[in-house]
């Protein structure tokens, strides 16, 4: 049975593709658990089609660049009937993480891709404790058996942006609410949080991401 040292959720989305894609990288010679929770509600199943296309094709791209020493896994979340959602999707997330942890005691580290921009949000600090509680409770871990790492934490979405392969940026996807766009495919809001925090890094860096075709 392999034997991993990290637990690393993965969405497909810029952060979380920044975070897999470094922590891979920087540790070769260890085995990670990728994992995605996919969750449907009331207003994201779209989103959870283009998600798992970018998920799809960002772990092909990642093997074909060498970067094999992980295994991943998908979990499915449905609460569509209950409408709005009842929760954050972070809570969710970090339970189904922590279950697994459970399975896996020899894991002891987590990877969170939480981003400078993230911190200027109102709350936000205290929905990252709010969650990570729910990752010890769950788990029953404790921070000195499970350490949670933020490799991104000191940078803007710009720089994240940057430190990502432009194969891998480009296969990204990180609006919440996609909507139709031409001949039945889907395409970005650009009114949803995530959506606004790339536009921003567009319009401050028109030429530099250009060819991503994002505009």
């Amino acid at each position: 049975m392999t034997a991993y040292r990290a637990l690393v959720p993965f969405s497909g989305g810029i952060d979380s593709t920044a975070a897999l894609y470094r922590t891979l990288n920087a540790h070769r010679d260890a085995s990670f658990l990728v994992f995605r929770v996919q969750l449907v509600n009331g207003a994201s199943g779209s989103r959870a089609v283009m998600e798992d296309r970018a998920v799809n094709g960002i772990l092909d791209s990642l093997r074909a660049m060498g970067l094999r020493h992980f295994t991943y896994r998908r979990l499915a979340y449905d609460y569509s009937q209950l409408g709005a959602p009842p929760i954050w999707d972070s809570e969710a997330v970090n339970f189904a993480a922590a279950t697994c942890l459970r399975a896996h005691p020899e894991i002891t580290e987590f990877i969170e891709g939480a981003i400078a921009d993230d911190y200027l949000q109102p709350g936000f600090d205290d929905r990252l404790a709010q969650i990570a509680k729910i990752l010890y409770l769950v788990s029953e871990r404790t921070p000195e058996t499970l350490t949670i790492h933020y490799p991104l934490r000191a940078e803007s979405k710009a720089e994240v942006m940057r430190s990502i392969p432009r194969e891998l940026l480009a296969q990204t996807w990180s609006c919440r609410f996609p909507i139709e766009g031409p001949a039945w495919d889907l395409k970005r809001c650009r009114r949803c949080h995530a959506c606004v925090l790339v536009d921003r890094v567009l319009e401050a860096h028109p030429d530099e991401f250009a060819d991503l075709g994002w505009t």
